[in-house]
């Protein structure tokens, strides 16, 4: 009797260890940023064909602080906006800052080329004629717009068109330049 208490003892005792590393790496893991389209979230990967032709991965602007701005053709509020887009790109330069615009046109390249080169716009644009990414972000209209720090966090996300050139859009982005990692 008292053998089965020992071997009790050293099962539980055995089991509250087990338990007790177990929630200590759960807790780790809980401290990392979960990925996610809200803001506070890690932007969720995504890697697409470029107009220029090469592909484009948000992981490999890691350390640059990025817009990643959904838009259509089509879209008349994504015609008012790309111009101060472009603006911003310019002021900010490429260094530490970049745009990704994704297009959601599904008839690809086509249409997308002669609106790209009508407002001769210079970042990067990404097709995704497919809607992946554009499911995966989980858009529901366009424009949409995040910005995403140096660390692949989300820290604002816009729905509809903004003026890039006003000084509250342009301080928000000098803030997230200045924070480095």
């Amino acid at each position: 009797m008292m053998r089965r208490r020992l071997v009790m003892r050293i099962a539980a005792l055995g089991l509250a260890a087990l338990l007790a590393g177990c929630g200590q790496q759960a807790n780790s893991a809980n401290r990392a940023t979960p990925v996610g389209t809200a803001v506070g979230m890690q932007a969720p990967s995504l890697e697409l064909t470029t107009l220029a032709g090469p592909t484009l991965a948000l992981p490999a602007l890691r350390g640059k602080v990025v817009l990643v701005n959904f838009w259509a053709t089509w879209c008349g509020p994504c015609l008012m906006e790309m111009p101060s887009m472009e603006r911003l790109y310019q002021k900010f330069g490429h260094n530490d800052f970049e745009i990704v615009a994704i297009s959601a046109d599904y008839q690809g390249e086509p249409v997308v080329k002669p609106f790209v080169d009508r407002l001769r716009l210079t970042f990067p644009v990404l097709l995704d004629p497919d809607s992946k990414v554009v499911d995966l972000y989980q858009v529901t209209g366009l424009p949409t717009s995040l910005l995403v720090d140096r660390d692949g966090v989300i820290t604002h996300k816009f729905m509809g068109a903004r003026n890039w050139d006003s000084p509250t859009a342009q301080e928000t982005i000098s803030q997230l330049l200045r924070h480095r990692t």
